[in-house]
């Protein structure tokens, strides 16, 4: 994440000052990509940090130490921001204490290395929360990447990444269990995700226009009750119980959604039963 937002910002035209790193320096080829060359600084070497805006960019389970580790190396009104999705901007309470602006910046967006961000924070969106002035300069920096900044309450930011991961972590997880279900058929996993991507991608345009209950489609949103039998009589023979009882908890909340948009309840009755009939046979 530090490095794709170097790159982004640098290419925006932002300058970067200093790199701060653990054990590693920054790939070369990073580097070598940045308009203005920054310092690269070994955290232990940090003493104290004039930058006025200082970004923290490590996994969430090393926050808090660095955290303690620079709350005396940063002058009063520097702006701290820090990228966890989960962990709210109170985890800066230290630095709040020194009188610095703080405040959590988290990009939905799928970012796996520094290459990414150029393509990927242009149009997403970034979550905000904490102190009004380091929220201020968060949008800024969030419009200066082209994406699009939204606020949340900070006692709510845990809820709000559970949201995320289910969106985006969760879909993956789901998506393999469709490849399984599908090499079951014959197929080997690259002809299985092959031929199941553009269903995945076709539904991901629906939602970018519709509401789930709109975009819904297939067995649960006809409420066609014959063809979910097919579908558990096969899972039965071929589908390990993770995979039925995914299947099955889903179909649920379909049945839910299908209703919303006008699926005749009493059918969407008879299919629950039949759902919880299937999950305990699971037990």
């Amino acid at each position: 994440m530090g490095g794709a937002l170097a790159f982004a910002l640098s290419a925006a035209g932002e300058r970067i000052d200093r790199l701060v790193f653990r054990d590693r320096k920054p790939p070369r080829a990073l580097i070598s990509r940045l308009e203005f060359k920054p310092e690269l600084v070994p955290i232990r070497h940090v003493e104290i940090t004039d930058s006025k805006v200082l970004i923290i960019t490590t996994q969430d389970d090393e926050l808090p130490s660095v955290v303690h580790f620079l709350a005396d190396k940063v002058h009063p009104g520097t702006v701290v921001l820090h990228t966890s999705g989960s962990i709210s901007s109170e985890i800066l309470k230290p630095l709040a204490e020194r009188d610095c602006a703080t405040a959590s910046m988290h990009p939905l967006a799928s970012i796996t290395n520094w290459k990414d961000g150029v393509e990927r924070f242009p149009r997403a969106y970034f979550c905000l929360e904490g102190n009004e002035k380091a929220v201020t300069v968060g949008r800024r920096i969030v419009k200066t990447l082209g994406g699009k900044p939204f606020s949340i309450k900070t006692t709510e930011k845990a809820l709000y990444h559970a949201a995320a991961v289910t969106s985006a972590g969760h879909v993956t997880a789901l998506f393999d269990i469709a490849v399984s279900l599908m090499t079951k058929t014959g197929l080997d996993r690259t002809a299985a995700r092959k031929v199941l991507q553009p269903l995945l991608l076709g539904v991901a345009q629906n939602l970018a226009s519709k509401d789930t209950p709109a975009a819904l489609t297939g067995t649960f949103s006809r409420g066609d009750d014959e063809t979910f039998s097919r579908h558990l009589t096969a899972l039965r023979k071929h589908a390990s119980t993770l995979e039925s009882s995914v299947y099955l908890d889903l179909a649920l909340r379909s049945l839910d959604i299908a209703i919303q948009n006008g699926l005749n309840p009493k059918k969407g009755a008879h299919m629950r039963r039949t759902v919880r009939i299937a999950k305990d046979a699971l037990r």
